[in-house]
């Protein structure tokens, strides 16, 4: 599974990367507003910056998933499902997403 087939199956199925997204892009914002006002961010940098960090935390999913899967099971995209059903993947990673806090 591609890093956008994992997104896509993500979003369809839950709401991790979106509320991964809004805590990030809070966090971004919550530190540019400490900046000095000749070193604030744009809104456009912190869109760049918010989605780079989306697509590092998939990244981090897809190889945290690969490295326990079977190779079997990782050269296909049912076999990727199959195995975040049966572990109760979206729902560990909701929990995990609950606790997350930026520093």
């Amino acid at each position: 599974m591609t890093m956008f087939e994992l997104e896509e199956y993500l979003e369809a199925h839950s709401q991790i990367v979106a509320n991964f997204r809004d805590k990030y892009a809070a966090f971004l914002n919550e530190q540019n507003a400490d900046r000095p006002t000749n070193k604030k961010w744009s809104s456009l940098r912190i869109d760049n910056v918010t989605d780079s960090g989306v697509n590092r935390f998939i990244g981090n999913i897809q190889a945290k998933l690969s490295s326990v899967m079977k190779p079997r099971q990782r050269k296909s995209y049912d076999g990727w499902v199959d195995y975040m059903e049966r572990n109760e993947t979206i729902t560990i990673l909701e929990e995990s997403l609950m606790d997350l806090d930026f520093v």
